[in-house]
């Protein structure tokens, strides 16, 4: 038998598949948790609550692009709209030191994948919580009124304006929205499905520090703080450069600090 919010989410799914075709996924992931009952990655929906970005142009020259999807649960009254913004490499503040800086740049590397998740109202639409990457894959959780949003489409703002950090392209929130673009307005990058680009990441090895809990469940970010798998060196080595204060002078405050 459905409760009250199965039903509403699993009628909302069905009137929102035959009024806008593709809008919804007929079934969920095999990754997906067994509370989400619906997926879906329509790019006119995505770009609804696409990040704001603060981004130098160096760093737009190697951001490939902002891949995303979004979800309903039976558990959670919000729709979670997750974006992954992907770069070919990420350089080190050790980079610039002569002779020595190689010995240092172990932060340095191939290929970057920094995660955005946007929770909204999916009746009136407002943005209730903004999570983001605030370092080194630990987790910066503002709510929908303490965030700087960027009003485009909709009569309300929905954007998260949020600044590129460099050279770890994680984010700041960045409360002078004039100095943003819209990630799908970059030039040469992409901007479409996370669900087509999953199956590829993966077997790239792009996750395999990761939580699963934390690539296929936006909502359980507020309580893990973290996208990393907390057995893997990587998560040790970022949890030390945290401890360390290893940061930006003017950083977000993470979840877990």
């Amino acid at each position: 038998m459905f409760s009250r919010r199965q039903f509403i989410v699993s009628a909302s799914a069905t009137a929102a598949a035959i009024a806008v075709p593709g809008l919804v996924s007929a079934e969920t992931p095999e990754w997906s948790p067994d509370h989400i009952t619906m997926t879906g990655d329509d790019e006119d929906e995505l770009r609804r609550y696409q990040p704001y970005l603060d981004i130098p142009w160096a760093d737009q020259q190697s951001l490939i692009g902002v891949y995303g999807w979004f979800a309903e649960s039976e558990d959670y009254d919000t729709r979670a709209y997750y974006y992954w913004a992907k770069y070919n490499s990420q350089n080190s503040l050790f980079d610039a030191l002569p002779l020595i800086g190689g010995l240092f740049s172990e932060d340095a590397h191939f290929g970057d994948h920094e995660p955005v998740i946007v929770l909204a109202d999916p009746d009136s639409g407002e943005v209730q919580r903004v999570l983001y990457s605030g370092y080194h894959h630990f987790a910066v959780d503002i709510s929908g009124e303490d965030m700087t949003l960027v009003e485009d489409a909709e009569s309300y703002p929905t954007h998260p304006s949020l600044q590129v950090a460099v050279p770890h392209h994680h984010f700041r929130h960045q409360r002078d929205d004039s100095r943003t673009i819209a990630a799908s307005s970059i030039s040469g990058a992409e901007f479409g499905s996370f669900l087509d680009q999953r199956s590829s990441w993966e077997q790239n090895g792009v996750f395999d520090s990761s939580s699963d809990t934390a690539i296929a469940d936006p909502w359980a970010m507020s309580d893990r703080g973290t996208w990393w798998d907390e057995s893997t060196t990587d998560y040790q080595f970022a949890r030390i450069r945290v401890l360390l204060n290893w940061r930006d002078s003017d950083h977000d405050e993470l979840i877990r600090e």
